[in-house]
């Protein structure tokens, strides 16, 4: 790689955040999002979203009543309220908040199964109860995402550090995988599996700081990105702010912390509603873009009184302090890119083997890109050298890779390669092959 610049990209907010507050008497200003909460459902072409609301109830385990509540929506910016009908809260059935479990129903996981041979597991989730007086991580089974069996296999999982953050079913080592808070000091994440789903094994750690960082790795939201796993690690300092950093792994089990010196999701700026804490969900990749849902705060101190505080509607300096869900997007696969100034950059990969497809990039180029591919002694194959190439001076999340006398590879078919990017005044996200554009 020469004359090429390797960039990491922030999320950018949407403008209009955040957009979903506790506005309604079951929630008061403390709601948010956990692990994974928000999907996207092909069939309805809505957004469907579990969030948990936290109100001051002295008849509740450590005076907090946690619950869960339900919302969809038809663009993933407006929300509604569905009127679910399951609990009576102020004398009227008339809200959205799920049946919670024997105290509580915290930190919600979902996801929808749908290679469940059972069709009333189809969607399966992970909440925090107390059970028998202990803290448990709790399994709930639902046909339709609404309602739900709780604590349905009677076999709760019971754990003093019971964040948890669900990555759902991999095929690779075919289990479900859950990313836990680990005991300790500091706090760090541990990864643990399950073939059914019901018995879970003993985690192992995967991710631990320095002690000299000064900082706690309380959560992992994990996700599958392509042929990747991605994740954003949730960085707290001591007990009271959090930012999000991006970490990679080839099999979910060895992470790399992409860019440990800068986050890759922070809080906002100071006096803004998420200026204290950050804590992203797994993403929905949705237009073209990745979707990031994320609860967002600007309350200083984790206490009953500040909770008490919030629910009671504190304002100060004219400003609703909060809990709150927020929303941010990215370019698809705008993670990371190679970015060249006025001289050209230069990127030779690894070889490869032509599947005989089209050859597609993601770039934003005002000057020029041009692709070429070598042969296996380096040189250019004729037809295919850079200045056969019909030149990028776009923006395009799947540029198609033409060369004057060739539209796709099929002629190279099974062939080894490497590919040689030329780029000049531009960013290079990602390039692939595929018969059809994705």
């Amino acid at each position: 790689m020469e004359n090429l610049t390797r960039v990491l990209h922030h999320p950018e907010r949407y403008s209009g955040n955040p957009i979903l507050t506790g506005t309604q008497d079951w929630e008061k200003w403390v709601i948010g999002v956990n692990g994974r909460s928000v999907i996207h459902d092909p069939d309805s072409q809505h957004f469907r979203m579990w969030y948990g609301g936290y109100l001051i109830d002295e008849g509740y385990p450590r005076g907090i009543l946690f619950k869960v509540c339900y919302a969809v929506s038809p663009d993933g910016v407006h929300w509604r309220r569905p009127e679910l009908g399951q609990v009576e809260w102020g004398g009227s059935r008339k809200n959205n908040i799920l049946r919670w479990g024997q105290n509580w129903m915290r930190r919600p996981n979902v996801i929808e199964d749908p290679k469940d041979p059972d069709p009333k597991r189809r969607f399966k989730m992970t909440y925090v109860d107390i059970l028998e007086g202990k803290t448990a991580i709790a399994k709930g089974y639902s046909e339709d995402g609404i309602h739900w069996r709780l604590n349905a296999d009677g076999k709760p999982w019971f754990r003093t550090s019971h964040n948890a953050n669900l990555l759902g079913w991999d095929p690779h080592p075919r289990q479900y995988v859950l990313y836990v808070r680990m005991p300790g000091f500091p706090d760090s994440v541990g990864r643990s599996t399950s073939s059914d789903f019901i018995t879970w094994s003993e985690p192992q750690k995967v991710l631990t700081p320095e002690l000299e960082e000064g900082k706690h790795f309380t959560g992992l939201a994990a996700f599958f990105y392509e042929d990747l796993y991605l994740g954003w690690l949730w960085v707290f300092y001591g007990r009271r702010s959090a930012d999000a950093e991006i970490v990679m792994s080839r099999d979910g089990i060895h992470w790399q912390r992409i860019s440990p010196e800068k986050f890759f999701f922070p809080r906002g700026e100071p006096g803004s509603w998420d200026d204290q804490r950050i804590l992203p969900v797994a993403p929905v990749v949705h237009q073209d873009r990745i979707w990031i849902y994320y609860s967002g705060e600007n309350l200083i101190h984790h206490t009953l009184e500040t909770l008490k505080r919030a629910n009671s509607g504190w304002e100060e300096d004219g400003r609703r302090m909060q809990r709150a869900i927020g929303l941010a997007t990215l370019r698809l696969d705008g993670f990371i890119s190679l970015q060249a100034e006025k001289q050209a950059g230069r990127l030779t990969t690894k070889a490869v083997t032509i599947p005989g497809a089209s050859l597609f990039v993601n770039a934003d180029v005002s000057g020029e890109l041009d692709v070429e591919l070598l042969d296996e002694q380096g040189r250019p194959i004729p037809g295919y050298a850079a200045v056969d190439c019909i030149p990028i001076r776009s923006d395009s999340v799947r540029h198609s890779v033409r060369w004057k006398d060739f539209s796709s590879l099929e002629d190279l078919r099974g062939k080894t390669v490497k590919l040689r990017f030329w780029l000049r005044e531009g960013h290079l996200y990602s390039f692939w092959f595929e018969k059809q554009q994705r």
